[in-house]
């Protein structure tokens, strides 16, 4: 290998390293946010408060049931389950938003962060089904 090879082997691996660094820091800016969107949308549904800041996450129904919605700090609808909304029960919710707390930490939702669309990554159901 010359000597030119070994410095643009180098120099490539360095902006590889680089291209990661910079995208671990934007995924990590957006799971605060998206941590700032659960909080604000559990403050609402705790207040019973009919609208939040970046939009309802959760709706309750009459028969104790809670449409829940989460969306990506752009808006865009976070899929769960292979769906946009899921439906837990009033009594559930503390765990399902806990879960959904721990999930966010983990980077287990990472993959719906990055890019122009959450389409192709869901986090399993039962990852945030209450035991």
């Amino acid at each position: 290998m010359s000597p030119k090879d070994l410095v643009d082997s180098a120099a490539s691996a360095a902006g590889s390293v680089a291209a990661v660094a910079a995208n671990s820091g934007d995924t990590a800016s957006q799971r605060s946010a998206l941590l700032d969107k659960l909080c604000q949308a559990r403050a609402a549904f705790d207040m019973n408060q009919s609208t939040q800041a970046g939009g309802q996450w959760l709706v309750p129904d009459d028969a104790g049931r809670v449409a829940f919605t989460p969306t990506r700090p752009d808006g865009q609808p976070m899929v769960i389950g292979g769906q946009a909304v899921t439906f837990w029960k009033v009594e559930e919710l503390p765990a399902v938003l806990d879960a959904l707390e721990a999930a966010i930490n983990a980077g287990e939702l990472d993959p719906q962060l990055t890019g122009s669309t959450p389409a192709g990554h869901s986090l399993p159901l039962e990852r945030l089904a209450p035991r």
